[in-house]
């Protein structure tokens, strides 16, 4: 089967790998989701990686599903206290070899409803993420810093339990997409701020009330100075969310269907850089690629 998989300098190239054996599943993938993650492993990961994890595919009973690639073991004291994606298990991937690829064994699947088109699938993942991130966001009036892709899930999902959303990005087509989803654009103080980019996090430290919440839901590609003052001073509360659990993989089928979906560009595996380079520019707001 055909793979986008590492080179020796952690760079991706189209190769032919087996038709992945073991425990799992046997998943035909239809569509795969570049997540900025993947994006941040590129030139680091392991010679032969196969990245990709927001999977749309079928079953070989024609089932649709979607996959989770890290699962927590709910047990532990980590999962007990809510921190699922710092649990011993979560480091082990559930799924061989990757979303990049025509097929996968998956160990834990998550059927689809016929309610969703075909690649719509590669949408679970990442709500399921901002789902269970939401939990550590206070109700009332919240800033979303990034209006892409997945910004554009988060107003969603805060108009929907009832905030008042205010929107930040620097890209007038997407602020204008922001605000067709209920998002403001005033810099009123807000009591917390979803950092889905982190180009924004100095400014949204200083739009917060003083006890108000930062949420960090975007891993940095370099170190980003925070201006640790307005935490002190303010007294901020910081926090950290990534990943999601399987409770939050169910709530996120169900409510899919009743969002209004980001813009996709779709590209075959072979066109892989160029998606990745639409990715890092900003030309597209969600680049999917189909085997």
């Amino acid at each position: 089967m055909r793979a986008v998989v590492l080179d020796g300098d952690g760079l991706p190239e189209l190769a032919d790998l087996p038709e992945p054996s073991g425990s799992g599943l046997l998943v035909r993938v239809l569509a795969c989701g570049l997540c900025g993650s993947d994006v941040e492993k590129l030139g680091r990961a392991a010679p032969g990686t196969v990245l990709g994890h927001e999977v749309a595919g079928v079953l070989e009973d024609g089932s649709r599903v979607t996959v989770m690639h890290r699962v927590p073991c709910g047990t532990c004291e980590r999962c007990r206290a809510g921190h699922q994606s710092t649990c011993g298990e979560f480091r082990e991937l559930r799924i061989q070899p990757g979303g990049f690829a025509e097929q996968l064994r998956a160990t834990h699947c998550v059927p689809l409803p016929d309610a969703l088109d075909e690649h719509d699938g590669v949408w679970v993942e990442p709500l399921a993420c901002v789902l269970r991130a939401a939990d550590a966001v206070p109700r009332g009036r919240v800033l979303v810093v990034g209006a892409g892709a997945i910004g554009q899930l988060w107003i969603q999902v805060l108009r929907r339990r009832g905030d008042e959303v205010v929107a930040l990005d620097p890209r007038r087509p997407r602020l204008d997409q922001a605000h067709l989803l209920g998002a403001e654009t005033d810099v009123d103080p807000v009591d917390a701020a979803v950092l889905t980019a982190q180009a924004g996090a100095s400014g949204a430290l200083q739009r917060l009330v003083p006890g108000g919440t930062l949420l960090v839901f975007a891993a940095p590609e370099h170190d980003v100075p925070v201006a640790l003052d307005a935490v002190y001073r303010k007294e901020l509360h910081v926090v950290g969310s990534r990943s999601a659990t399987p409770a939050f993989f169910r709530d996120a089928v169900e409510l899919l269907p009743t969002l209004v979906l980001p813009e996709v560009t779709t590209l075959p595996l072979e066109r892989f850089l160029m998606g990745v380079e639409l990715y890092r520019r900003g030309d597209a707001l969600k680049v999917v690629f189909t085997p």
